[in-house]
């Protein structure tokens, strides 16, 4: 992903090598300055940063859509000379839960040649969950039938919003939100459950509205199997057993 910007008579170029990245992965990139003037021309600093950025508040220009996450300063005092061109390179290490790409904002590439707040030009990054966490997700929409409706960057986690199937058993469920992330081979795991049913000690036998959360961790060896394959059976068995208590035909 390429962006060029043209501030006279500075010509920046900046370049995340690839298409798309999950969290944990590493970020590649390059930048390149020059000089298209017939002087010598100074800038204070040229660093390049990773930011969270809000699509909203980015749109708009305003320094509260940038959140900082990583800086990468590329030179002090940096000069050019006449038709001079300089190229740096750079890397970044995405944290295993860092935020992904969703309705609200991703992550960004952005450099500055100024002390500014909001980046001097930047590129939008495609961020996906890792792919443990995708092979997850795809268990429990094909063997458990509760389908993915949203996915949203939380504190840490991953919000998924899993709307229920519509059986019997699960009637009682109004909605399951699921806290995921996987940190140094640690799966960690919290349901979050609307719940509906009759209240059988109102006299009305009116409809009651609760919640339950159930919180899971698991280690590598638990939710791996031959390697970094995902142990389909135990992911399904450890789904199911949470299922188990909220199929309850009373509340």
């Amino acid at each position: 992903m390429k962006a060029t910007i043209i501030l006279k008579p500075l010509e920046y170029t900046l370049e995340a090598i690839g298409e798309k990245w999950y969290q944990g992965d590493k970020l590649k990139g390059t930048l390149k300055v020059k000089n298209n003037s017939a002087e010598k021309i100074e800038i204070p600093v040229l660093k390049v940063t990773l930011y969270e950025g809000q699509y909203k508040k980015v749109k708009a220009k305003d320094a509260k859509g940038w959140s900082v996450v990583s800086e990468n300063i590329l030179a002090d005092k940096l000069a050019l000379n006449p038709s001079e061109e300089k190229d740096y390179s750079f890397e970044f290490k995405l944290v295993e839960n860092c935020s992904v790409t969703d309705k609200t904002g991703s992550l960004y590439l952005g450099f500055n040649d100024n002390n500014e707040k909001i980046p001097t030009g930047n590129v939008e990054l495609n961020v996906f969950p890792k792919v443990v966490i995708t092979q997850i997700l795809t268990i429990i929409e094909n063997f458990l039938r509760f389908k993915v409706k949203e996915i949203k960057s939380g504190k840490g986690v991953l919000e998924v919003k899993l709307t229920p199937p519509t059986s019997r058993e699960m009637s009682s469920v109004d909605a399951l939100t699921l806290n995921i992330s996987e940190i140094e081979k640690n799966l960690n795991l919290k349901y979050n459950f609307n719940l509906r049913g009759l209240d059988l000690a109102s006299a009305t036998m009116a409809v009651e509205k609760k919640t339950k959360e159930v919180e899971q961790t698991f280690t590598s060896k638990q939710y791996l199997i031959y390697g970094d394959s995902i142990n389909q059976d135990f992911i399904i068995e450890s789904f199911q057993s949470v299922l188990n208590g909220v199929k309850t035909k009373t509340m």
